[in-house]
């Protein structure tokens, strides 16, 4: 028997490598996250970017594939976006961390940064407009890094500690300018999504970078990419973006739209009374 761990991660050829010395095969993972990383455009055409995972799962179905569906990290309310989106809302979460949040941690005090789990900040309208760098060609933006920074520097005021708290964003220059930012928090964790694939915090501050007058999101269109950083957090999640921006693309619409279902909407606008 086999058994590979985080399978959807591994392109097909190196899946077969264990394969055939098996008579029994066990794929684990989570086909709705990461794809494996292939930097070639001409092999990702070719196929090299879909796992073998994702194939069975794809041609074969509930024929082979068992969902787990309850998962022991988030609050329910930061699992509920994603459990509608990609897994026909199944997912139940444990009684252990259903309604769990920042105040209960020791040490942490009691307010409503710390007693609500989830938080969409709109920075719409207020000119946070994305840049891009010269020699890497990432993009970054310069005023939602200075809010999400605003944000963990909250958050640390409220009794958190920083190895409790992580900034994600999918742009690497992105997290370049948020390191700079905080560099006085030296056990806080900033990193891209990738680097947080399997991975959580207590608390997760979440940059989308993307803010433009032609609704171009870029790769922020592998949805599964922002199904990782939304998944990450344990007790608060907070989300920064651009919803002229995001909602050009139906999936970022309805995400937007259950944040404002679900009281979880904030104007950037608010952050400045």
């Amino acid at each position: 028997t086999a058994v590979l761990d985080e399978a959807c991660q591994s392109t097909e050829p190196a899946s077969w490598l264990p394969l055939l010395r098996a008579g029994r095969v066990v794929l684990a993972g989570d086909h709705c996250q990461l794809p494996p990383t292939v930097v070639s455009p001409e092999a990702a055409d070719a196929g090299l970017s879909v796992s073998l995972m994702e194939q069975v799962v794809g041609r074969f179905g509930g024929q082979v594939a068992r969902r787990l569906v309850v998962q022991y990290r988030m609050h329910e309310a930061i699992q509920a976006f994603s459990s509608a989106e990609f897994y026909d809302n199944e997912l139940i979460a444990d009684p252990s961390v259903v309604a769990h949040h920042l105040g209960d941690l020791p040490g942490v005090r009691a307010e409503p940064l710390t007693e609500t789990p989830v938080r969409f900040i709109d920075t719409a309208g207020a000119g946070y407009d994305e840049e891009q760098e010269e020699d890497t060609e990432s993009r970054f933006n310069r005023r939602e890094a200075a809010l999400a920074a605003k944000q963990v520097r909250a958050l640390l005021a409220a009794g958190l500690t920083a190895e409790q708290v992580a900034v994600i964003t999918p742009y690497r220059g992105q997290v370049r300018l948020l390191r700079e930012l905080l560099a006085e928090h030296r056990e806080l964790e900033i990193d891209s999504v990738d680097g947080f694939q399997g991975r959580e915090k207590e608390a997760v501050v979440i940059s989308l970078v993307r803010s433009n007058p032609e609704g171009d999101i870029g790769f922020l269109a592998d949805t599964r990419r922002t199904n990782v950083a939304l998944t990450r957090a344990r007790r608060k999640l907070v989300v920064i973006g651009d919803s002229a921006t995001l909602a050009a693309d139906p999936f970022y619409q309805r995400m937007i739209a259950h944040f404002e279902a679900t009281g979880a909407y904030s104007s950037v606008w608010e952050e400045a009374e």
